[in-house]
């Protein structure tokens, strides 16, 4: 760790870095979540200059740092509490408060009001929003909120203050009401976040903006012939195979992932609070903390579990649930589901060509060729006639052209490269 020779505080955080995990594996009963909170931990610490440190610290830096992590493993179960039980009351609760005896125009008013808050909350400083959820949605003390962002108790306040003013002012516009002046405002925002009496009361309408507007989005993709990989807010990663693309949002309530193309591979951090889901043409898959692969094949979707378990739900409804090493494949539709061949329980690691292979067992030289094509940005074109012939191999990828030159020696076909660089594949003469 960077400066822990030099710094006292840390390095007293290395010597004692397994002692403190498994005081953190005790408060929490996880050992995922505790190592997350040791490494928050760290950071808090590696922040903290060492003249801001009170007096008490240097006498005993044990003590300092485990009362560190202690504070940050009381904070994980408040938020997850919090969480829980606003997550229980979703989304019936919502549909049941914010729609019982409503219309679908009562209903449409509802979401339009949840994107002129999220619009005027994507406009305020970072610091602005960050402590008004902070305090707003989250129910954090403000003097835990001042500690935290290093600020006064009276700025959090007037931070707070400044950000409902342009809530405020935002559901005015919305509403088509002139803006009036500063003083007296405030006194109405319960009514204007509840869109008038009779519609839906303030925490319902917080309650539905956690669930129906992300905090977080993003729109991935990959080249052909190129891997990206990207770390994700919560400590998941994603990994995109080559012409991939995926779209990701992350809500209060929920995590979402809708891949678009190709396939990806999958390390979710725990959050119990807060399932992911990864959706793929109309077949979904649900986990709360494991690593795992999609990937779309034609009309099919395929999941590989490397280490813990995931549901996935077909479109037709029916569910299945993979544990590590299993695999499936699922129709579009739901009209069929199989089990996905080849995979870790049969000696071969999930998602191989995130080391650079590709696996086939018995699998159609079209659907062979499709999945090359990830890899070049010159197409590999078969014709149907030898297009359902069965194909088991173990492809280097970046050996393809020299795999498809001696592919006439294993299947009865033709393989030529034109002057662009594209493959046809054909039936031998």
């Amino acid at each position: 760790m960077p400066g822990s020779a030099s710094n006292p505080l840390l390095a007293c955080y290395q010597e004692h870095y397994t002692g403190l995990l498994q005081f953190l594996i005790k408060r929490t009963g996880c050992r995922e979540t505790a190592r997350e909170l040791v490494q928050e931990t760290w950071l808090s610490l590696a922040e903290q200059p060492l003249d801001s440190l009170p007096e008490s610290a240097g006498q005993d830096w044990r003590a300092y740092i485990f009362t560190i992590a202690a504070n940050r493993a009381i904070d994980h179960q408040r938020r997850a509490c919090l969480a829980r039980e606003r997550f229980a009351e979703l989304p019936d609760g919502v549909e049941a408060e914010a729609g019982a005896g409503s219309d679908t125009v009562r209903r449409h008013a509802h979401r339009e009001a949840l994107q002129a808050v999220q619009d005027c909350l994507d406009g305020l400083p970072e610091r602005t929003r960050d402590i008004f959820l902070a305090d707003r949605l989250e129910g954090e003390k403000r003097e835990g909120i001042a500690r935290r962002h290093g600020v006064s108790l009276a700025t959090v306040e007037r931070e707070v203050m400044l950000a409902m003013d342009h809530v405020e002012q935002a559901m005015l516009s919305w509403q088509g009401e002139a803006v009036p002046e500063r003083r007296g405002r405030r006194r109405n925002l319960a009514r204007l976040l509840g869109l008038g009496a009779g519609t839906a009361v303030l925490p319902t309408l917080w309650q539905a903006w956690r669930h129906w507007v992300p905090v977080y989005h993003a729109d991935l993709a990959s080249a052909p012939g190129r891997f990206h990989g990207e770390a994700l807010p919560d400590g998941s990663t994603v990994l995109l195979d080559g012409a991939s693309a995926i779209a990701l949002a992350y809500y209060r309530t929920r995590r979402t992932a809708h891949l678009r193309q190709g396939g990806a591979f999958f390390a979710i951090a725990p959050d119990g609070a807060r399932p992911f889901t990864v959706t793929a043409l109309d077949v979904s898959v649900e986990v709360l903390g494991t690593r795992f692969a999609v990937d779309i094949e034609r009309d099919w979707v395929r999941v590989d579990v490397e280490s813990g378990r995931v549901q996935v739900r077909a479109g037709d409804g029916g569910q299945h649930l993979l544990t590590a090493g299993q695999s499936l494949r699922v129709r579009a539709g739901g009209s069929s589901a199989e089990p996905g061949g080849a995979g870790q329980g049969a000696g071969l690691p999930v998602a191989p060509w995130r080391d650079g292979w590709l696996d086939f067992q018995h699998t159609p030289l079209a659907l062979v060729a499709e999945r090359l094509s990830r890899y070049s940005a010159e197409p590999i074109r078969v014709a149907p006639a030898v297009g359902g012939l069965p194909v088991i191999a173990r492809v280097h990828i970046a050996e393809r052209d020299n795999w498809l030159r001696l592919l006439p020696a294993i299947l009865p076909v033709e393989a030529r490269r034109s002057t662009d660089g594209s493959w046809r594949i054909e039936a031998r003469h």
